[in-house]
Parts: structure tokens; sequence; C-alpha cells
């Protein structure tokens, strides 16, 4: 890495200042939040005097003659003084982490991922990657938005209209599906992490980024998705087949459901999305490998 992308000034869209401090404490044995900084100026004003006598003559004359007629003394005096200033410079949690990311990298222990990046667990890695919100959850945000507009424009007609029971129980219906998204989404976001997921890296290996939501700028991520950002966290599970893959609904009791089950319950969503024109995020349960899981510790631009 250049000395230019060490030093670059960044802007962190997600800060984990958690791991920051304590692992800017374990590598320098200790933690200084507030720098204090110490100068000296030094002045010196010469004040210069000059006490003159001319001689009666004729200013002209003297001047004809190019000879000063005047006798003089000068008396300088000198006066040095010092000024002593101290100020205190306190870290923002952003210096903190630029501090850390240029620590690792003088250390040699943070890998840039390459085309040739093997990754292993315990690395800690930087590469940059377009991000997007974890699949199932975007999904079902869709739908859900979906089926309220469902019912909304199929909803109780004007008092003069008589609705016929068959279309009273579609709306009920309708309902009662969404009541049941709305169950399948909290219990996708329930917890204090949420993943989201990267295109394939350079190296060939797609991620599953774990964030901490406490440490995100916006809530809702709208910052994280649809741009290039650089991620810097440490690696904590490798896949390296195509016949294993990450859960992205594990924190969930539907988990634990068999896979054919699972295929079935979606399937019908599927259809909806691909046969009658929705532009409906497609439906991705896992991320198959090669794959890493990374823990961030901050995402930047």
């Amino acid at each position: 890495m250049s000395g230019d992308q060490k030093t670059e000034l960044i802007i962190p869209v997600y800060l984990n200042q958690r791991a920051v401090f304590d692992l800017i404490a374990m590598l320098q044995g200790g933690i200084s939040t507030v720098t204090r900084i110490t100068s000296s100026e030094f002045y010196s004003d010469k004040n210069q005097q000059q006490y003159g006598a001319a001689f009666g003559l004729n200013k002209a004359f003297s001047t004809l003659l190019k000879i000063d007629l005047s006798g003089g003394r000068k008396k300088a005096t000198e006066d040095t003084s010092g000024i002593q200033k101290a100020e205190e410079r306190v870290h923002t949690p952003a210096s903190m982490f630029q501090s850390l990311r240029e620590n690792l990298i003088d250390r040699g222990e943070l890998k840039i991922v390459d085309a040739e990046y093997k990754p292993k667990v315990r690395d800690f890695i930087e590469f940059t990657a377009q991000l997007r919100k974890n699949p199932i959850i975007q999904t079902m945000d869709t739908l859900v938005g979906l089926m309220e507009m469902a019912i909304l424009f199929s909803d109780e007609p004007p008092k003069k209209q008589k609705q016929s029971k068959g279309k009273s129980r579609e709306i009920d219906s309708n309902k009662i599906i969404k009541k049941q998204m709305e169950q399948f989404l909290e219990s996708l976001k329930t917890g204090d992490t949420v993943d989201i997921v990267s295109n394939k890296l350079i190296c060939g290996f797609k991620t599953v980024i774990t964030l901490e939501r406490e440490f995100l700028n916006d809530p809702t991520m709208s910052d994280l998705v649809d741009g290039q950002f650089n991620v810097l966290g440490k690696v904590i599970r490798v896949i390296n087949n195509k016949d294993d893959s990450i859960s992205l609904i594990r924190k969930t009791a539907m988990s634990a459901m068999p896979e054919k089950i699972m295929n079935e319950v979606f399937s019908g969503l599927s259809t909806l999305s691909s046969e009658e024109g929705f532009k409906i995020p497609p439906i991705e349960l896992d991320i198959k490998g090669p794959v890493i899981q990374v823990l961030p510790i901050a995402i930047f631009a």
C-alpha cells in the first residue's frame, strides 16, 4: 500500500468504536484520547535611538562637500521575551481508527485483498466492494410493501355498494398473509446484529459482513448500499467449496426447518417475481461458497 493510501482522509459510515479502542490499547499498552502539545516562541525587539548635533554650516554647502557635518551616537537596546503555549488535542473515533489502520499496516498485520489473497480465519483484511442489504430482508420488505398496497386498493368500498363474500374473504386472507410476513420480517431483524453482503471480490470470494446495529450511522443502512466502500475487519469464517454456505436466516427459528420445506414456502414468491413481472429482489436464504464471513471494524469511503 502506498503512503498516500495509508494516510488518505476517510469518511466512516460504520465504525465499531469499542473494537478500535480495544485494539489500540492492546497494541500500545494503554490508550490516550488526549495529546498535550507544548510550544515555545521567542520574540526579539530592538529599539534604536540616535542622538546628534549639527554644526552651524549652511545646509546646501554641506551637501556640496558630501560631508556629514553632524556628529552623533547611537544607543540600542534589545529586549527578548518568550511565550510558552500548551494545548490539548482530542482524538475523535475516526482519527483513532486512522491511527489503528496505519499501525496495522506498519506492523504488516493488515492484508489488502487482491487476486492472490487466500483467506484465513483471524486475518485482518481490507477490501473494496459494492455492498447490499441482506437479500432475504430486502425481499420481505418489498413484499410487505406490496401487500399493503394490495389491501389498500381492495379495502372496503363506499357504503352504498355491497361487498361480495368472496371479495371479503380475499381481503381477510391478504391481511393474514401480510401479518405473517411482518412477523417473519421482525424475526429476521431482531437482535443486535444484522448481515449485509457483497458481490464477489477480486480474490473470488463473496462476503457476509455482520454489523452491530449500535455503530451504524444510519439504522436504515441507506448510506451503505449502491456505492463502493472499503471494509476493514477480521475474518471469522472461510468456506472454500460450493456445497457449503452461510445462512442468512440462522438467527431465526425457520433455520431449523428442512431445506425442502423452505424451498416450498418461498417458491410461490419466486413465481410471483418471475412470471407476474413484479420487481422483487431474488430470494436468497444463504450465500453459497466460496464465501467468507467478516466482523467489520470500519466501513468507509
